[in-house]
């Protein structure tokens, strides 16, 4: 019996060692992970009714596991660093400034008149071929408004066309015969008049190019003293046949009588050509409108049309009755020409057609000059920042971006967020496309802020240009980072021209005036 008692007490001691044992082995386990830690507590109660029923100890383990997580965070750090250098710059000439001198030459083809009528329902007078030598000197005062002046060679080209019966009243004859009404037939009478010009035009010129075009509109208005060089008849063709009665001889003069018949052979006489008496000067008016095709970076080809007229009435004949004189008919008047007779009316010789021509703009050449600079570039850093978590119950984490990740997403690129760029260019360098791909994880961590991208000239150019090619600029950089991934609605481009300079070119280098600027936002207002 009492040995009964030994065995009995001898287990009870030995239970609470097995029991150690197991927990041991427990905490082990759990420690095999390198993200695990385990606290235990132990302890047995004997005054549970479950203890009195059995001789043995409860003990209670528990373990408690604690999952760690590791965020990394990538940032690209610039540390900018420079060198001096020297180097012969270019300094381009601007060849879209239009400012400057012109040197105009246009040929010219149409259709004009001396610009006068024929009384008569058998009368008329219709135009012919005109043609426009002109060469003139311009000077643009203003980008699209100029002033110009030349000499050109034109002439007004007229064709009359007479008919119909014309009576002289109480006429007598060489031989002094009795008083007489005289009747002169004209038949298919044609004479060419022609006027040549030489004038001095003054013009007040226009030319607009917008962006978007290739050619450039031109337009002229103004005036032109003329002097006339040549102006003369010549009649073509056609027929004047002469009757009469002669009441002393009893005879009435008809087309078939020889000696006082029709004169078939007069276009070729001399008395058929002779003189215009016109105004000295001749004063017109003249209007240009066509386009300028750029052909070169210094000459343009013009097309268009052109219209002139003399504002004066350009006929300062004698006016006689259309009449006849030879040996035969001494009676009669010389014949002076349609554009002399009593028939015509004011004459303002136009023309109108059509013209085509070089126009040469005179261009600085470029300058060349040592510039004294430092060259930049930078070193990249690549800094990796563990972020440790721990979490007894979520297994699975949701990264949320706050603002201040946003601000420190945004000071790490604006370190060096200035992409450069060529003269008067707008394309993207191989170092410029480098850098934007490095950014692109940075800016992929801060998904709810936007990327404004502000686009800068240099002070060449015009301003309308420099809007442009900055604008241009920004739009190419914010290309590259969508083609990269950034969603295009996050990407905000701003084109500045020339008007804001860059804070770091204490120098005032043009090159460093001809960039971008990346920047990280969060909303619109903080954009500047």
């Amino acid at each position: 019996m009492k040995s009964k008692w030994i065995l009995l007490l001898a287990l009870c001691l030995t239970m609470p060692l097995f029991a150690q044992n197991d927990t041991v082995r427990i905490l082990h386990e759990a420690q095999l992970p390198e993200r695990t830690e385990v606290r235990e507590q132990s302890f047995a109660t004997e005054d549970t009714p479950e203890l009195k029923k059995t001789p043995d100890s409860l003990v209670r383990v528990e373990v408690t596991t604690i999952h760690y997580f590791t965020d990394t965070l990538t940032r690209i750090a610039y540390v900018p660093d420079s060198t001096a250098q020297q180097r012969i710059d270019t300094v381009h000439a601007d060849s879209t400034d239009r400012r400057g001198h012109y040197i105009e030459a246009h040929v010219g083809l149409g259709y004009g008149s001396l610009g006068y009528t024929l009384d008569g329902p058998a009368n008329r007078v219709s135009g012919s071929f005109s043609a426009l030598l002109q060469l003139q000197y311009a000077y643009f005062f203003h980008q699209n408004w100029g002033v110009g002046v030349g000499l050109w060679f034109t002439n007004y080209t007229s064709m009359a066309h007479l008919g119909g019966d014309y009576t002289w009243l109480d006429q007598t004859d060489s031989d002094t015969e009795e008083h007489y009404d005289h009747t002169a037939t004209v038949n298919r009478w044609r004479e060419r008049e022609t006027i040549h010009n030489l004038g001095i035009p003054v013009s007040l010129q226009f030319q607009y190019k917008d962006d978007d075009w290739k050619a450039r509109i031109f337009a002229a208005v103004g005036v032109a003293p003329s002097f006339s060089v040549m102006k003369k008849y010549k009649v073509l063709e056609g027929e004047i046949a002469h009757k009469g009665d002669y009441p002393a001889w009893g005879l009435t003069l008809d087309n078939n009588i020889h000696e006082f018949g029709t004169k078939t052979d007069y276009p070729e006489r001399r008395e058929s050509q002779g003189e215009l008496a016109v105004a000295i000067p001749q004063v017109a008016v003249f209007a240009d409108l066509g386009a300028l095709i750029p052909v070169g970076k210094q000459v343009d080809f013009f097309v268009g049309g052109y219209f002139n007229i003399v504002a004066n009435d350009a006929n300062k004949s004698e006016k006689k009755a259309l009449g006849w004189r030879d040996a035969d008919f001494l009676f009669m008047d010389m014949y002076p020409g349609a554009y002399a007779t009593n028939l015509a009316s004011a004459s303002h010789p136009w023309e109108a057609g059509v013209k085509v021509g070089i126009h040469w703009h005179y261009i600085k050449p470029d300058q060349h000059k040592t510039v004294d600079y430092f060259d930049y570039f930078t070193r990249q850093d690549t800094l990796v920042d563990m972020l440790a978590r721990r979490d007894t119950v979520v297994t699975e984490r949701i990264d949320t971006l706050t603002r201040a990740h946003i601000a420190k997403a945004a000071e790490e690129v604006e370190k060096f967020n200035k992409i450069y760029f060529d003269y008067d260019s707008y394309k993207l360098r191989e170092e410029s496309k480098n850098y934007l791909a490095s950014i692109v994880g940075v800016l992929n961590k801060v998904p709810d802020a936007k990327i404004a991208i502000d686009g800068h000239a240099s002070e060449e150019g015009q301003r309308r240009h420099n809007e442009r090619l900055a604008y241009n600029r920004a739009k190419a950089v914010a290309k590259f980072l969508v083609e990269q991934g950034i969603e295009k609605k996050r990407v905000i481009v701003i084109g500045h021209g020339s008007l804001i300079p860059n804070e770091e070119n204490v120098n005032h280098e043009l090159p460093l005036d001809r960039r971008a600027e990346v920047k990280v936002v969060q909303k619109q207002s903080d954009i500047k």
